[in-house]
């Protein structure tokens, strides 16, 4: 059985708010970053503690190191 990384290791919502702020110039809400997890745009958490979420550092880089950005999520055929 996989071992659960240890929540010092981990973000919570706010801590991932505040990367992608500090990391990307872009500020995230809450609820869009909900929205995000649910259509998996984005990274969900690896751990659970009662309700709560806690997001691997490593995804959560990796996910704001390779979003296109506003307006570029189409994919495709981009000589339109």
């Amino acid at each position: 059985m996989p071992t659960e990384p240890p929540l010092d290791e981990l973000l919570t919502l706010d801590a991932v708010l505040e990367r992608i702020k500090e990391r990307s110039g872009r500020v995230i809400g809450a609820s869009t970053w909900r929205s995000y997890v649910a259509r998996e745009q984005a990274p969900g958490p690896v751990r659970r503690v009662g309700r709560l979420p806690f997001f691997s550092p490593d995804d959560i880089d990796a996910w704001i190191d390779n979003r296109p950005g506003r307006g570029n999520w189409r994919t495709g055929d981009t000589d339109r």
